[in-house]
């Protein structure tokens, strides 16, 4: 069994996946497997994904027809046979030593490990400089230096001070983010009831906590987020429908309805 699976879904953004498989450059060795989760991308995405050159060979799980990103997930889940997962996405390049500090934080008990996320603005001619230059040191010194860490961090650093675990699960985030392959299984892996963008992953963390997994942060284990366009309103219709269903399944359970609730109102702007 190989130490950990690094698990990428991706849908038609070929010029961040390719930054995101070198940046795995290095991290990636015999006890390591990266799995690619093509989800409905076109013909021109997987040409080109032909064309990367790697130092290592994905393992590749495509759906030709889009299935979401909770199918998407699990069925690279199900094709991993790492005794770690690690979730990432395919805009978010990992920072050196990402893969190693996903794998450590698992060896002192059972964990669902969450990193930390910065953003970062480039256009497509600069992303294309960094896959030419392999991201050298000084690609990723002038990445962390014109990234801004994730909104509302000190929000929810603050907000942990007095909610502990709850803020922990309903803020579970798969873009960085680690868990043991049985501890997946056990509680059933992702929900495919999620459709569209948004609380898959924090109803993976609300079951996770609930079965006896402490969520855990580690702001040492960082990626880039690389900004793009997004369609807003059907972004937000989709969430707001996907709130909806999660209420749906904690109900009785107040405090983390509240806190979802209030988390939604603070990031979304959405009331619920």
């Amino acid at each position: 069994m190989k130490k950990a699976s690094i698990v990428i879904p991706t849908k038609d953004k070929i010029s961040r996946l390719r930054l995101v498989l070198k940046a795995l450059e290095g991290q990636v060795d015999d006890t390591v497997e990266v799995i690619i989760v093509f989800d409905g991308c076109n013909k021109e995405t997987l040409k080109n994904f032909e064309g990367i050159r790697l130092s290592y060979t994905p393992i590749k799980v495509i759906h030709e027809q889009n299935v979401g990103r909770a199918k998407a997930r699990n069925s690279g889940i199900l094709k991993a046979s790492g005794n770690v997962l690690i979730f990432l996405d395919d805009d978010r390049i990992p920072s050196p030593n990402f893969v190693y500090k996903h794998i450590k934080a698992h060896e002192k008990g059972r964990y669902a490990i969450v990193g930390e996320r910065s953003d970062v603005n480039y256009p497509e001619e600069k992303l294309d400089e960094f896959y030419r230059n392999g991201l050298t040191d000084s690609d990723y010194s002038r990445i962390k230096k014109d990234s801004v860490s994730e909104r509302f961090n000190y929000l929810k650093k603050t907000a942990r001070i007095f909610l502990g675990q709850y803020i922990e699960c309903v803020t579970f985030s798969t873009g960085n983010s680690s868990v043991q392959r049985q501890d997946l299984l056990n509680v059933g892996m992702f929900d495919e009831n999620f459709t569209g963008w948004g609380l898959e992953d924090t109803d993976l963390g609300y079951r996770l906590y609930k079965s006896g997994v402490k969520i855990k942060r580690n702001y040492s284990i960082v990626n880039y987020h690389l900004v793009h366009p997004v369609n807003n309103i059907q972004q937000n219709n989709e969430n707001r429908r996907n709130f909806y269903y999660f209420i749906s399944k904690i109900e009785g359970d107040k405090a983390a309805i509240r806190m979802t609730k209030l988390l939604h109102r603070i990031i979304y702007k959405q009331r619920f």
